[in-house]
């Protein structure tokens, strides 16, 4: 009990006196009113950003369409039967979604590093769209290349 009625104690005399007053002091409010803010150019994300994102969608989606149903050597993205299909369309638009996703908090943050985010993204657009052309120049293959079927022994 008397635990309780020195806590209690402590934290009626901590909240009964403020750390700080109320009301600012007289220099706080001049230096205020006299002073500007720091000076700190607003740029805007530029236009060949916003093109490198859309490059990069088309060619993530055009690599995705030109693989689906293929046999896909990737484990990660191939299903059991070994092609491309949901699960492959799935992970790539995930990848390519969080990338997009990351630089536009990055863009937003600092608008200066657009730049360097849409050399970066026509570069993975040009390797998805090699990637597309590699597909369809290939036929549809088969999922696995299996063993002719052996004829079964007679006894």
């Amino acid at each position: 009990m008397r635990l309780i009625a020195l806590a209690a104690a402590l934290l009626a005399a901590t909240f009964a006196t403020p750390l700080h007053s109320a009301e600012p002091s007289a220099a706080l409010i001049e230096r205020l009113r006299t002073e500007a803010p720091p000076e700190r150019p607003i740029a805007r994300p530029g236009t060949m950003w916003k093109v490198s994102l859309a490059a990069l969608a088309l060619s993530a989606a055009a690599d995705a369409l030109s693989s689906y149903g293929k046999r896909e050597l990737n484990p990660v993205l191939s299903s059991r039967d070994g092609r491309f299909g949901g699960r492959g369309i799935a992970i790539k638009t995930l990848v390519t979604g969080s990338a997009i996703a990351g630089q536009w908090f990055l863009v937003r943050r600092a608008p200066e590093t657009g730049r360097l985010a849409a050399i970066a993204n026509f570069g993975m657009a040009g390797v998805f769209t090699a990637a597309s052309v590699h597909n369809l120049r290939n036929g549809r293959q088969p999922a696995a290349i299996l063993p002719p079927p052996q004829p079964a022994a007679r006894p």
